[in-house]
């Protein structure tokens, strides 16, 4: 009796245990208990009320479980080694926390990746720190160790890099270029629906599993260094204005914010299928740039070389963190990825908090004065030439006033003496062949009893015209072959450096040199135009490194300088209308102009969206390229209804023909009594769509394959964008072919 009952036991137990394995084997990895996570080697290493970190010491990854949803992130695929897509160098970098790139005294380039170089050769170290591990990496065979700091705060997760805790080791010639941290982290396994996001241009979605190229994403933040100059301009791509890239997947998603040296980063993304069998997005950091530098053999045959940029990390104080915010499964959109990261911005005081109650208002861009060639004594001499004086553009308002236009927004460049891509601004100085202060006065006290936003514009950053006080050779940007940072004439036909005497290269000045000289702008700007509205836009986005060797400037040097001297100009009482403003200058803009309409529509990526705009809408006003830049009409009117952009147009009122053989001779669409009737007929047609969501969110915005789009704002209300040649009902809105219908 009792070896029956005793038989009974161990058959109940072990089909219990059985039940149980099976259990844990069935259960998803991204639905793991912590108790499922421990009894797979998983340590708890710190907890939040909504976070717990996990460190698996043993095969050196990490895991982030949420409280709420039970949802877990991994720092590497779970089974990884099961991946039948990938192999050698690629399937390795799976489970890696770092992957980084090396170089040798010959500028050889070499990857490696931390499980193979580090893990697999007892590399790898955990350190507990306050709210996380320190994962110290050692790449025994390159030379190199580099500690990664994992840590939690509230319902987001940090990751760090100190650049004076990168040990080198001084006897290898092995140098370190850059690295990328947790490369998969979160990546979608092949066949899993969801997508990727990134910032390029407006912003872009990359569709899980696309398979539509063999090519990944990679785009540098801010947009390359503009200090390492191109030889060649191989393609146009849009900048990278907002350091954030995310994921959505089944169980939920995240936004990554680049939180610092984001003008040290690139993005990266892939789809299944191209590296690996998983979709990924994650961000690098560059610890030594480089550059090609060409020349001739005695021979003639051409050769290029790399020059590298010479910098010691272990001598710097800066760092390189990503913070990752997690998203709810039912909010995980882009939509809902850009509301996190304009809340992180608030919380941070680097974006505004209240909404803005301006209405939409048609968005005037007027060129003052400008270079022109022109015969002196009969020789070909660089003059400057009114394209739009003062008194005109009071007479272009009053037109557009009698056509129904009531409300506008003016920027002004070229105002300065020596006006747009000329001489530098010293001084807040009016061109004389503008009209003067008089005429600049007039059209100012017009603008205010109007009640109309002026704003004069200005380049401090880029340098057009050397002088004796502004000499290229002492105040510009050093590139890092030692040479002054010059931009070169690029041609049309061929996309290379255009050397003949017509031609107008600029240089980048060094952020000291920007500083004081717009120090002494700024103190006059202040008591000779108090509270004038100001538009210094290179300020917001043109970011270069100055690679000197004494008294250099790091790109993240220059950011915080330009974003130090537009506080200040916020701080003296001048409202800052910006050019499509990189994130460190958004907290000042009053107006955004320029806005990025689309991404770069690279093979990679599925679809455009508003992304860049979505941040915006509500807070900061804002228009999208003028009409009259912008091939395609009705796509154009569109746009602005998707996004909420305020129309714009880029004038002059001078006839067009008077800009050959100027700087502004690709600008001859400007011609303002061309648009007058067009631009007061797009104002009426869009601006009580466009005033009926002023000051509003937006909450939710959705592609259809049918080539429709649908934006729905805070309030209620929606827009139904129909870019096909048929119509499309959607959400109860139905949309005649290449137009768009609106309702709640």
């Amino acid at each position: 009796m009792k070896n029956k009952t005793m038989k009974k036991l161990i058959y109940a137990a072990g089909l219990f245990l059985l039940l149980s394995t099976q259990n844990v084997c069935a259960e998803k990895y991204e639905n793991w208990s912590k108790r499922t996570l421990e009894a797979n080697g998983f340590e708890c290493a710190s907890g939040t009320d909504s976070l717990e970190l996990y460190v698996n010491k043993k095969d050196a990854v990490f895991a982030v479980r949420r409280l709420d949803s039970g949802y877990v992130w991994y720092s590497s695929p779970a089974d990884w080694e099961g991946d039948a897509e990938s192999s050698g160098f690629n399937k390795n970098a799976l489970p890696s926390l770092l992957s980084i790139t090396m170089k040798d005294d010959q500028g050889s380039l070499y990857p490696a990746n931390s499980y193979v170089n580090a893990v697999k050769r007892g590399g790898f170290q955990v350190e507990k720190v306050d709210g996380g591990v320190k994962l110290t990496n050692t790449f025994k065979r390159e030379g190199v160790e580099i500690p990664l700091y994992v840590t939690i705060e509230d319902d987001t997760l940090l990751l760090q890099v100190n650049y004076n805790e990168i040990w080198e080791d001084e006897e290898d010639v092995m140098r370190i270029l850059d690295f990328e941290v947790a490369p998969y982290f979160g990546a979608a396994p092949d066949g899993e629906d969801g997508y990727l996001f990134v910032p390029d241009g407006s912003g872009a979605v990359i569709n899980f599993n696309n398979r539509k190229t063999d090519s990944p994403y990679r785009q540098y933040v801010y947009g390359r260094d503009k200090s390492v100059i191109p030889t060649k301009i191989k393609n146009a791509a849009e900048d990278i204005a907002l350091p954030v890239f995310g994921m959505k997947r089944a169980g939920g998603g995240f936004i990554a914010v680049i939180e610092h040296n984001a003008a040290s980063a690139y993005i990266n993304a892939e789809s299944a299928g191209q590296k690996t069998g998983y979709n990924a997005v994650s961000a690098s950091c560059i610890v030594r740039d480089f550059d090609m530098f060409s020349f001739r053999e005695r021979t003639g045959t051409p050769r290029d070389i790399r020059i590298f940029q010479a910098q010691n990390p272990a001598d710097s104080e800066d760092y390189f963190s990503v913070r990752y915010i997690f998203l709810d499964r039912d909010a995980d959109s882009y939509t809902a990825m850009a509301k996190a990261y304009r809340s992180y911005l608030q919380k941070k005081d680097a974006f505004p908090s209240d909404k803005t109650k301006r209405k939409s208002s048609l968005m005037l861009n007027f060129i003052g004065a400008g270079v022109k060639k022109k015969p002196v004594a009969g020789i070909p001499s660089d003059v400057n030439y009114p394209y739009t004086p003062f008194s005109d553009a009071e007479d272009v308002i009053k037109n557009l006033q009698s056509r129904g236009v009531d409300s506008f927004t003016v920027k002004y460049d070229g105002w300065i003496n020596g006006g747009i891509l000329g001489k530098y601004p010293s001084s807040p100085s009016p061109e004389g062949n503008l009209g003067g202060k008089k005429g600049l006065k007039n059209l100012m006290e017009y603008l205010d009893e109007s009640g109309i936003p002026f704003y004069a514009g200005a380049d401090f950053v880029n340098l057009y015209s050397p002088d004796s006080t502004h000499i290229k050779e002492l105040n510009a940007n050093r590139a890092i072959n030692r040479s002054p940072v010059k931009i070169p004439d690029y041609r049309l036909s061929t996309f290379d450096e255009n050397t003949s005497r017509d031609s107008y290269p600029y240089w980048i000045l060094r952020a000291p040199a920007v500083k004081k000289w717009y120090d002494r702008f700024l103190a006059e700007l202040n008591s000779s135009y108090s509270g004038m509205g100001f538009a210094p836009d290179s300020l917001g986005n043109v970011v270069g490194s100055d690679f000197g060797r004494k008294n250099g400037t790091t790109r993240s040097g220059t950011v915080e300088t330009f974003r130090s001297l537009l506080k200040d100009t916020r701080a003296a009482g001048h409202p800052l209308m910006l050019s499509r403003p990189y994130d460190y200058a958004l907290g000042t803009a009053s107006y955004v102009s320029d806005a990025p309409a689309l991404s770069s529509r690279f093979e990679i990526e599925s679809y455009s969206v508003p992304f860049y705009q979505i941040v915006l809408h509500g807070y900061i006003p804002f228009a999208n390229l003028p009409a009259n830049r912008t091939p395609g009409a009705y796509e154009y009117v569109l746009g602005l209804l998707e996004s909420g952009s305020d129309p714009s147009y880029l004038w002059i009122t001078r006839h067009p023909e008077v800009m050959r053989d100027s700087k502004l001779q690709w600008y001859t669409n400007t011609y303002a009594a061309d648009w007058f009737d067009e631009a007061a007929a797009l104002y009426k047609k869009i601006k009580p769509a466009l005033d009926s969501v002023a000051g509003s969110e937006i909450v939710k915005h959705v592609v259809f394959p049918s080539g429709a789009r649908i934006t729905t704002y805070e309030n209620g209300v929606k827009m139904l964008i129909n870019y096909s040649g048929h119509e499309v009902t959607a959400e109860g809105l139905t949309a005649a072919p290449y137009s768009y219908a609106s309702g709640r």
